[in-house]
């Protein structure tokens, strides 16, 4: 888990998932004011502003609490000097850095995740006491903001559990602490929290407080038996009607759910009631692969001859599986491919996250037609986005 690990550096990352994890909130402090610099800042922040096109409710504003009505573009400004926290929602979309970030966490966890920003002016509460019903990590960039925890009230609360029609705990928070650039705070699913953005805007030292809210939503045991649901709509027997119930009477209906209900104790001792659900978590939800032009028209994909190195997109997982007779399909994303002609051995070192060149290729297998075999197969793998071109100075990722 090497990003989720560098995020919470120097806390265990051993230590956070037997201790934290699901658990307990925990304030995680940084020696390095600038560990963050790489992914975000005050110019990506502006360049969203400027150069995005942002419209409510991606982009809103927050006062005291409450959420604000929709503002045009022009009376941004105006919002954030009156004191309101500004949130742009889902900025891993826009934000490359921030894209390969969730890319890496849902890789690490097995689960998807968001990024959300949020600029807060001043000693305002933006939000009122409330709990998510994801994880939450939460990445200071700029500025200081003071956060209070407050124990849970309802066990794993999921989406439809708005903290909105619950009651807030009556006790003191169990955890207050002061986030500073660099430090992260996580906070559990269902635990209640709130901040106010830290200093006073008439002092020379002051600074507006930027920060990332990272959200990880892990699958539950219903979404499992949701997704056991959409499986059934594939089959005519449970998508039939029940039978009639004439004047209440039920008696009918009674014995066709006893059927459906054996059917379904069969499937769900089936293993692919549980194998097929594990596919479905490796491969839902990832980032799609990413668009390599002119390669993937067909051109410069050999400009560099036998130099040429060919890498995977890092945000990605591979599966590759033997059909036999040097038959191997390889899956990535929502991709897939069958290559034929090669052991699967060699197969799995084209596919290897250290890339590979023309010359490494002529190495493994000096059998190989370079013109009739090799190039066409590249070729393909290339224009399907199954492999990249390595375009680095250095050949390295």
């Amino acid at each position: 888990m090497k990003t989720l690990n560098s995020l919470i550096f120097p806390y265990s990352i051993e230590k956070f998932f037997e201790e934290n994890w699901l658990k307990k909130a925990v304030f995680l402090p940084s020696n390095n004011c600038a560990k963050f610099n790489h992914v975000f800042g005050w110019n990506n922040f502006n360049d969203l502003l400027n150069y995005h096109q942002l419209e409510y409710p991606s982009l809103r504003f927050s006062l005291d609490g409450q959420s604000l009505p929709a503002t045009r573009s022009q009376h941004w400004l105006e919002r954030v000097q009156e004191g309101a926290t500004l949130i742009i929602d889902s900025v891993h979309e826009r934000v490359p850095e921030l894209k390969r970030l969730v890319s890496d966490i849902r890789q690490e966890t097995g689960y998807r995740s968001q990024i959300n920003l949020y600029c807060s002016p001043r000693e305002e509460k933006g939000f009122s006491c409330h709990y998510d019903s994801h994880e939450v990590l939460i990445l200071q960039i700029e500025g200081e903001k003071d956060w209070l925890i407050f124990p849970e009230t309802i066990a794993s609360p999921i989406s439809t559990m708005r903290s909105a029609n619950q009651i807030p705990p009556d006790v003191p928070p169990y955890l207050e602490c002061t986030l500073k650039p660099g430090d992260v705070l996580y906070i559990p699913r269902g635990h209640w929290h709130y901040a106010i953005a830290c200093g006073n805007p008439s002092l020379d030292d002051y600074s507006p407080s930027l920060h990332l809210t990272l959200g990880i939503d892990c699958q539950t045991g219903l979404d499992w038996i949701n997704w056991l649901g959409k499986q059934l709509q594939d089959n005519p027997e449970w998508r039939a009607s029940l039978p009639v119930i004439p004047e209440g009477d039920t008696s009918a209906v009674k014995p066709h759910l006893e059927q459906l209900r054996d059917r379904l104790v069969e499937l769900l001792q089936h293993p692919d009631a549980i194998t097929g659900y594990l596919e479905y978590l490796s491969y839902s939800d990832r980032t799609s692969l990413p668009f390599s032009f002119p390669y993937q028209l067909g051109s410069q994909i050999f400009d560099s001859g036998l130099d040429t190195r060919f890498i995977l997109s890092p945000l990605h997982p591979v599966k590759i599986v033997s059909l036999g007779e040097n038959q191997t399909q390889v899956i990535i994303a929502d991709k897939q491919a069958t290559i034929k002609g090669l052991d699967t051995h060699l197969v799995e070192k084209l596919f290897n996250s250290g890339g590979f060149s023309l010359l490494d290729l002529a190495d493994w297998c000096p059998s190989l037609d370079v013109e009739n075999e090799v190039v066409p197969l590249l070729t393909s793998l290339v224009t399907q986005g199954l492999l990249l071109v390595d375009t680095s100075p250095t050949g390295d990722e």
